[in-house]
C-alpha cells in the first residue's frame, strides 16, 4: 500500500494523507485520526524516507537529464534547468541535475539529499514515475503521462503540431513526410500523431537521432516523393538544414520545403529561417519547479497545459502566410 492508494480508499487528496502522517499543515483532528485509523488497520508503514524528509527538509531538489548525447544536442533541457533554477533560488532551493535513471533518482532519495524531484522526460515503458510514486516524495513531470495520479506541466504538442503540419499543407504544394527521433519518446509520439492529424498516411521514418540517421531518413523520405518535410525535433531540423544549405544532399534547397515542430536557440542561426512550434522551456521548467515547491509545502496542485506558439515566418524562399505569427494554445488546468 502507498499513498496514493490509502487516498482513493478514503475519498481524500494525497496531500491530505500526507499531512495526517506528518503532523505537518492544516487538517481537521477528525480527518487525521480517520487516516491513522485506516493505516493501522491495513498496517500500513509509510516510507520512511518520505517522513524523515517532511520533518527535515534538505532545501534541494533533484531534476533529472538524460544522458550527455541528448544534453549537449537538445538545449530544451539546459532552458528547462535554468527555468527551473530561477523558481528555486528565491525559495532558498539549490537544483542537484542527476541523470533520467530510476537507479540515479533512487541514490540521491534514498540518501535524502533532496525534498522533490522534476523529471524532465518520460520514456515509454519507464519504471521512473512508479517509483517515485512509491517513496512518498513530491515529484512533478515536464510532460506527459496516462497515469492520473502523477503531477504533470507540459505543451499539447499534438494540437501544436496539427496546427502547423494543416497549416502549411494549406500554403504549401507537395508531398508531406515527418523525420521523428526515437519511439521510446512520449513527445515524439505525441507529435507524430499531430502530424498524422492534418496529413492523413503520409510517410513517417523514426530513428533519427544523430546526423547520419537524419540524413538517411531525408533519403527515404525523397526516394518515396516527399518535398515537404517537417521535422519531429530542433535537433533534426537543424542536421537537415545545414545540409541542405551546404549542398551536401545533392538537392537544390528551392525544391524541397522545412518546418519544424519544436524551435530552439539551435535555429535561429538558420538563414532562411523555418516555420516552428514555439514554446517557453524556460517557463515550462520554471513551472515545473513551483509546482513541486507548492507539492512540498503541502498544497494541491493540478496539471498545467502551457501556451504555445506557430510561428510563421517571411523567407526569401518560402512563402509563409500573411499577417505574421499566429498564436494558440491553452493555459491553465488540463
Amino acid at each position: 500500500m502507498n499513498i496514493n492508494e490509502v487516498a482513493l480508499a478514503l475519498g481524500i487528496s494525497k496531500g491530505t494523507v500526507s499531512r495526517a502522517i506528518t503532523g505537518n499543515g492544516r487538517i481537521a483532528p477528525a480527518t487525521r485520526q480517520m487516516v491513522l485509523d485506516y493505516m493501522a488497520a491495513h498496517n500500513f508503514h509509510p516510507n520512511t524516507i518520505a517522513q524523515s524528509l517532511s520533518h527535515r527538509k534538505t532545501m534541494n531538489l533533484a531534476f533529472t537529464v538524460p544522458d550527455d548525447r541528448d544534453l549537449i544536442q537538445l538545449p530544451f533541457f539546459l532552458q528547462c534547468l535554468v527555468g527551473a533554477r530561477t523558481a528555486a533560488h528565491p525559495n532558498g532551493y539549490d537544483i542537484l541535475v542527476v541523470n533520467n535513471t530510476v537507479s540515479d533518482v533512487d541514490r540521491v532519495v534514498a540518501s535524502q539529499k533532496v525534498d522533490g524531484v522534476i523529471v524532465s522526460r518520460n520514456l515509454v515503458g519507464s519504471p521512473m514515475l512508479d517509483h517515485l510514486e512509491k517513496t512518498g516524495l513530491p515529484f512533478v513531470l515536464i510532460g506527459t503521462t496516462p497515469q492520473r495520479s502523477v503531477l504533470q506541466v507540459d505543451h499539447d504538442h499534438r494540437a501544436a503540431c496539427r496546427e502547423l503540419t494543416g497549416m502549411l499543407l494549406e500554403l504549401w504544394q507537395g508531398k508531406p513526410g515527418l523525420i521523428a527521433g526515437a519511439r521510446s519518446h512520449m513527445v515524439s509520439r505525441a507529435r507524430a500523431r499531430g502530424f498524422q492529424d492534418a496529413a492523413g498516411d503520409a510517410p513517417i521514418v523514426w530513428g533519427a537521432v544523430d546526423e547520419k540517421s537524419v540524413l538517411a531518413a531525408f533519403t527515404q523520405l525523397r526516394e518515396r516523393g516527399v518535398d515537404l518535410f517537417f521535422c519531429e525535433d530542433d535537433m533534426i531540423c537543424g542536421h537537415l538544414e545545414n545540409n541542405l544549405q551546404a549542398g551536401r544532399l545533392g538537392v537544390d534547397g528551392h525544391d524541397v520545403r522545412v518546418a519544424s515542430f519544436y524551435d530552439s536557440p539551435m535555429l535561429e542561426a538558420l538563414t532562411p529561417e523555418v516555420p516552428v512550434v514555439h514554446i517557453d522551456a524556460l517557463e515550462l521548467g520554471a513551472r515545473a519547479c513551483e509546482m513541486v515547491l507548492a507539492r512540498i509545502a503541502g498544497h494541491e496542485q493540478n496539471n498545467v497545459l502551457l501556451q504555445y506558439e506557430i510561428k510563421t515566418r517571411r523567407t526569401d524562399r518560402r512563402v509563409i502566410a500573411d499577417g505574421g505569427d499566429r498564436h494558440r494554445g491553452s493555459k491553465g488546468k488540463k
